[in-house]
């Protein structure tokens, strides 16, 4: 039966993992004949395109936590509300924390008669959250109808640490018509050249804390000291580009290490590459992984909460102890990092435990053709995560 869906975002401009998923939802919703209209907060430009109307709230961005924050998400909440009383919309889904603050808002405070779907895209127990924000997710989150989860690692965290129990994990989904037609493409000419005889490392992500990319660097210091025929291409844009850049010069690594920013398209430097190493310090999945599985490149990623072990290594319970480097079913697990940064050389600070496991690693797969072989049949656990069957799960959830 058609349902009238109303998708709360922050924003749909290009870039933001929210944001993608939240315009492939929708969009695949509307296509499946499904009355949709997108809502943002504000105007953007280079925006995801959709199917299906977009309306704005033309939002004003300059605010601070955290009353200004809350009389804004009020005024949302209400906006919310009177859409959806108009429009007579039988579902909201939210994806951001602002979207589903909102829109729980518009539940608890207004009246809004909707089913109130939102989402968690991201470890709810991030470093960075302070208690403000702690508090809406354990007090005022539960009152939706439904929290969808990115993974299991965000579910399980949301029943134990928040005691939220009415969760749902449905993976991101993908296309691998799109990855394969996608990986046929050229690397940009001018990177051609990068890609000769050496055994290629590549990372992509968000130059951010998040990513732990400095702890990737001081690894492969160690990787390159003993393989002089390797190198390292990291793939993103952020604001730790300059102390990321500084640290390849401390470590003497400016003829093998290449931060070559944002591309178009990331999947010929994936299928051009050897192995993709994933740092991450959290996630709330890990889409790069499932990229990277798609064109058959072996996976080392670290540990971290939540994402690896679902795509990884999903023989694991998600508590369960392993021994480091763990060899799981479609990929490798190294030790989760911590989130103090250092962007000292390793004459200034040696290697840790974990970048050290990180390394010997790295190494074990550019010296093991038989490893490389084992874990270069990625393609088959992206088919896990099949478009149709994961729209499918949204179709029940709305």
């Amino acid at each position: 039966m058609s349902k009238k869906i109303l998708m709360v975002v922050f924003s749909l401009e290009r870039g933001g993992g929210a944001r993608r998923m939240a315009a492939e939802v929708g969009s695949s919703l509307s296509k499946r004949g499904h009355d949709v209209t997108f809502l943002t907060f504000f105007d953007d430009e280079n925006t995801y395109d959709v199917e299906g109307d977009v309306i704005s709230l033309k939002d004003d961005s300059n605010y601070s936590y955290p009353l200004e924050y809350t009389i804004h998400n009020f005024k949302r909440g209400k906006k919310i509300s009177n859409i959806c009383k108009n429009k007579e919309i039988n579902t909201v889904l939210s994806f951001s924390f602002a979207a589903n603050y909102s829109s729980v808002l518009s539940k608890v405070l207004f009246q809004n008669k909707s089913k109130i779907v939102i989402s968690q895209r991201n470890n709810p127990l991030m470093k960075h959250m302070d208690f403000y924000h702690k508090f809406i997710k354990k007090r005022i989150f539960p009152k939706s109808d439904i929290i969808v989860t990115l993974s299991r690692g965000v579910e399980d965290i949301l029943n134990s640490d928040f005691s939220i129990h009415n969760t749902k994990t449905i993976y991101n989904p993908y296309s691998m018509e799109r990855f394969w037609k996608l990986g046929k493409d050229s690397v940009n000419d001018n990177h051609e050249k990068l890609f000769d005889q050496d055994f290629i490392f590549i990372n992509i992500g968000r130059l951010e804390k998040q990513k732990g990319q400095w702890h990737l660097l001081r690894a492969f210091k160690k990787v390159q000291e003993k393989n002089k025929d390797s190198k390292l291409i990291i793939l993103g844009q952020g604001s730790l580009r300059k102390e990321l850049e500084n640290l390849v010069n401390k470590l003497g690594l400016e003829d093998s290490v290449f931060l070559l920013g944002v591309v178009d398209n990331v999947f010929p430097y994936l299928r051009k590459s050897d192995c993709f190493v994933f740092p991450s310090l959290y996630e709330g999945f890990g889409n790069a992984q499932i990229e990277a599985l798609s064109q058959n490149l072996p996976v080392i990623s670290a540990d971290c909460v939540a994402g690896p072990r679902d795509i990884l290594c999903p023989e694991l319970e998600m508590d369960e102890e392993v021994d480091y480097p763990y060899y799981g079913e479609y990929g490798i697990l190294s030790k989760p990092f911590d989130q103090n940064m250092s962007f000292g050389s390793i004459d200034e600070k040696t290697l840790d435990e974990k970048e050290k496991t990180l390394a010997h690693a790295m190494m074990k797969v550019m010296k093991n053709e038989r490893l490389r072989e084992r874990y270069s049949n990625g393609v088959e656990r992206v088919k896990d995560f099949d478009y149709e069957e994961i729209m499918d799960q949204w179709e029940e959830v709305i």
